[in-house]
């Protein structure tokens, strides 16, 4: 039985059976990704510098916001290869940004992850 590589706790954060929700490999980077995009500059105590910046929202420009989301990642999440970040304003005016990230973890492409994301 082959073990996991990587081991990490699960984003976000659950308890199952009264342990931390553990999370491997692919799942963990997928979800470390989330946690980058997720996480403002200053929310985490003893990594002031995680997370997405705050005025990466506030720019009108896809291409200078999705230039700003892959930086984060980059700087965070080391396992990525040929990142790509490509995003739109959602058709609305609630400040909502449609995030697609492409990329491959040791060679082999893993599905799109797509999220909405508040300005």
């Amino acid at each position: 039985m082959d073990l996991p590589s990587k081991r990490g706790i699960t984003y976000p954060l659950s308890i199952v059976n009264g342990n931390l929700s553990v999370s491997t490999d692919l799942t963990l980077v997928r979800e470390h990704i989330v946690s980058v995009l997720e996480t403002r500059p200053f929310e985490r105590v003893m990594r002031l510098d995680y997370g997405t910046p705050d005025r990466t929202f506030s720019i009108l420009q896809p291409e200078i916001i999705d230039s700003r989301i892959a930086e984060a990642i980059e700087r965070e999440v080391t396992e990525l290869e040929e990142l790509r970040v490509q995003g739109e304003w959602y058709a609305s005016e609630d400040g909502l940004y449609n995030v697609n990230i492409y990329y491959k973890v040791d060679g082999i492409p893993q599905p799109p992850l797509s999220l909405t994301l508040v300005a």
